[in-house]
């Protein structure tokens, strides 16, 4: 993209602040039990028109191959907002969701993220003998952009569009400003297709004081590519792909939140890239995948955590091959509020385990990825958070000097 083009999306976007100053948004959601889509913290469905987003600035210190490492099919955004370079280097990413009520019933919402394009999983430099002469482009790229229209008061509503996947709650961790730490959890690879989809969703919601439910079902064209290409807005096959999740709130209002997930789908058919020792050979592409999450507060601690299996399925007339993967996340952390003390609001030391069984087609590939992650969040007013983390990560089988020091100050409004 040359660079009027991007001015022209820098006064776009300016004059929508601009148009918007003046709004005040009402409180989020219906409901504490309601869903709420990866990016709700931003999203107003209640207002006539209502505007929210982040700025996030990153810094990551030096690491000796940070740009070997190969994260699994991990895309944009999320490991793509650490600079793929071993050198220390500065970055940036920024998004905006709009909202609208259209009626009593209807609402609309447009997620848009200004990022570096590119296939966002490290491998830039492939076939690459001068990194210098890799270049990223700066487009804006549509996340989310679908209606919802509510079918039977609190229990049923129906979105049609783009939207994150329903499986778990790991699509969270791809909105970097919103995030705990800086980078993604590797465990979320074991969860195979890409996040965004094209198709249908419902939703719906129980409110039972203390206790209540919530429930959501999308069917979609399903998957091709990991970068933002990859949910196509054609179905090159019938086989559409499924996801769903049910959520407990059992009895302590929103401080305890259980989720259980459940997708399945055709990948790709024929890929010839799928066995590249003897291209004569073709193989078909499923996966079926279970999820498992859970989200708590108490007294300012904070635990968040997720287990992902799934199986990857490749076909054909002679062969069929399972591979399994697994992933666990588990991050916690402290709300200690010092009340203007040294010019913070709060501050929250955080932890993270979180580790990664993947299994490849080529077993020379396959590997288990360890992360163990420590730092602390700065919060210096309502909607400012610097944070900073060290990330040691470690590969069982292939391994690389990869760890690194990431710091970040994000701002939303």
């Amino acid at each position: 993209m040359n660079n009027i083009r991007l001015k022209k999306y820098i006064l776009a976007i300016g004059s929508l602040l601009i148009f918007c100053s003046g709004l005040n948004a009402q409180d989020l959601y219906e409901d504490k039990y309601q869903w709420q889509i990866p990016g709700g913290k931003y999203v107003d469905p209640v207002s006539f028109f209502s505007l929210h987003g982040y700025v996030n600035a990153l810094y990551a210190g030096p690491s000796d191959q940070w740009s070997d490492g190969y994260f699994n099919g991990l895309g944009v955004p999320g490991q793509m907002n650490i600079p793929i370079s071993n050198v220390s280097s500065f970055t940036q990413d920024a998004a905006l969701w709009i909202g609208s009520e259209l009626t009593e019933d209807v609402s609309v919402v447009i997620e848009l993220h200004l990022h570096n394009t590119g296939t966002g999983h490290h491998r830039e430099f492939e076939g690459v003998e001068d990194p210098s002469q890799v270049r990223a482009a700066v487009g804006l790229v549509i996340t989310e952009a679908n209606v919802r229209f509510k079918i039977l008061k609190n229990y049923l509503a129906l979105s049609a569009g783009t939207f994150w996947s329903v499986f778990g709650i790991q699509n969270k961790d791809w909105l970097s400003a919103q995030n705990l730490f800086s980078t993604i959890p590797l465990a979320s690879g074991a969860y195979l297709t890409h996040y965004n989809e094209r198709g249908v969703r419902l939703d719906g919601y129980v409110n039972n004081g203390d206790w209540g439910m919530n429930y959501v079902f999308s069917v979609g064209n399903g998957y091709n590519t990991w970068d933002f290409e990859g949910y196509s807005h054609l179905d090159f096959n019938e086989n559409k792909t499924i996801n769903t999740r049910i959520s407990v709130f059992p009895g302590l209002g929103d401080q305890l939140n259980v989720g259980l997930s459940y997708g399945t789908g055709l990948i790709f058919e024929q890929n010839r890239d799928a066995y590249p020792a003897a291209t004569e050979r073709f193989y078909n592409s499923e996966f079926d995948a279970f999820g498992l999450d859970l989200t708590g507060n108490y007294a300012g601690l904070n635990v968040r955590s997720y287990f992902i299996t799934s199986n990857e399925r490749f076909y054909n007339d002679q062969e069929n091959i399972k591979l399994p993967n697994t992933g666990l996340m588990a991050e916690i952390s402290y709300d200690y509020d010092l009340d203007g003390k040294l010019g913070l609001k709060s501050i929250h030391p955080k932890f993270r385990f979180d580790r990664l069984d993947k299994s490849e087609f080529s077993e020379a590939e396959s590997d288990v990825y360890t992360t163990v992650s420590a730092g602390l969040n700065l919060q210096i007013k309502e909607n400012l958070v610097f944070s900073i983390d060290y990330n040691w990560i470690d590969e069982e089988k292939n391994t690389i000097n990869n760890n690194r020091l990431v710091a970040r100050l994000a701002a939303s409004f």
